[in-house]
């Protein structure tokens, strides 16, 4: 890293705002999970979902089937459209999460009310103001673990190439694609995750298995599908860092109930490690 001197003023910007960040994020620490009145306000609000597991197949076939048939009709066009290679990574993104959504639209209106059971209602002040603890909670542990894993992959000698899409918005010069990338981080892809992960398996799992397993597993699967596995390994340094980050996201909508809230601190975290690519400095 460059010397302060040396740096632009929007990376020494970006390095006090997220000093500020973890900072708050100490204190809530404190206040929230390790503090002495901590412990009393810990009650879980989440009900258990009453799904049989017919149903939950279901849940899944139809945002997988959403995914799968979008996809094929947006891959379809876009084979008749002139674009980039990058371009059609993040339009192939945008589309297969946003298939991923319509196909769960779609699983809610043939099982009504049933489906929804232990789900929390609605509530947008509530969410955003939970959200916003919880991605700043979260912040202080995913700084340390990334920092810890980071050390170990090189230690170790092992691939510590970044995700393409990050690769993507820091090398692309094109504003529209920049603005869909945004769109896609900040709400499809926290949207359609949170829906799968934690409103869809952890959900049903927490009540039919340990706890801990619920927690750990799902969380270890959320961090695993963010590195591209084969001959060429790359996005391992996210592998720990969003597991820890998923178990933070597990705990919040596990505590509250709403998964507004883990959407609002998916969409924050991922706006945070936009700002931080694009002053030039590494999520």
């Amino acid at each position: 890293m460059s010397q302060p001197d040396q740096m632009a003023p929007a990376a020494l910007a970006a390095i006090a705002f997220e000093i500020a960040l973890l900072l708050c994020g100490l204190v809530l620490t404190w206040r929230l999970v390790l503090g002495a009145g901590a412990r009393a306000r810990r009650e879980a609000r989440l009900q258990e979902w009453r799904l049989p597991p017919v149903d939950f197949a279901c849940y899944l076939c139809f945002g997988f089937v959403g995914a799968v048939v979008l996809s094929g009709i947006g891959g379809f066009f876009s084979r008749r459209v002139s674009m980039s290679a990058d371009a059609a990574t993040v339009v192939g993104s945008a589309v297969l999460d946003g298939g991923f959504l319509l196909g769960l639209a779609g699983f809610y209106l043939v099982f009504g009310a049933r489906a929804r059971n232990g789900g929390g209602g609605p509530s947008v002040p509530a969410a955003l103001k939970s959200g916003l603890a919880t991605f700043l909670v979260a912040m202080p542990l995913v700084a340390a673990v990334g920092y810890a894993w980071g050390l170990f992959l090189t230690w170790a000698g092992l691939p510590v190439e970044r995700q393409q899409m990050v690769d993507i918005l820091e090398n692309t010069h094109s504003a529209a694609l920049r603005w869909l990338f945004v769109a896609l981080a900040a709400g499809l892809v926290p949207a359609a995750e949170e829906l799968l992960f934690r409103a869809g398996l952890f959900r049903y799992f927490r009540t039919r298995a340990p706890r801990w397993m619920s927690i750990g597993l799902t969380s270890l699967l959320f961090g695993a599908l963010h590195v591209t596995w084969g001959g060429h390994v790359t996005g391992l340094p996210s592998l720990l860092p969003v597991t820890a980050l998923a178990v933070v996201f597990c705990l919040a909508y596990e505590r509250t109930g709403m998964i507004g809230t883990t959407i609002v601190a998916h969409s924050l975290f991922n706006l945070n490690s936009m700002i931080l690519m694009l002053a030039g400095l590494d999520a």
